[in-house]
């Protein structure tokens, strides 16, 4: 990580050295048809999960968003005192979105 990218703590906006916890997340979403593949052959093969995955064409149920797109990443820099104390993430993660619409829009 470059300096440059370094921001301060997005919970309280104090600094985060020496040590500090980045926290990435992304929306993930499951594929119906693989889903429904999955659990049809879990069904035939009597619970076998294992076996229904080998034989599935599509055995991975769960597209993330953030491994298609790295843009799809949010990421929240949190201090020390921040990381183990009361943090909401979805609003953390709502405003840093915000702030990079209108960082881009600039």
């Amino acid at each position: 990580m470059k300096l440059s990218e370094l921001r301060p703590c997005d919970n309280c906006g104090g600094p985060i050295v020496p040590i500090f916890y980045v926290v990435r997340s992304s929306i993930a979403v499951f594929n119906a048809d693989a889903t429904n593949q999955n659990l049809g052959l879990m069904k035939m093969f009597r619970g076998s999960l294992a076996l229904a995955e080998t034989m599935s064409s599509q055995p991975e149920i769960v597209k993330i968003g953030g491994d298609e797109d790295k843009q799809l990443w949010v990421e929240i820099y949190l201090c020390q005192n921040c990381y183990i104390g009361d943090v909401n993430l979805a609003l953390l993660a709502e405003k840093i979105g915000k702030q990079d619409e209108e960082s881009e829009g600039a």
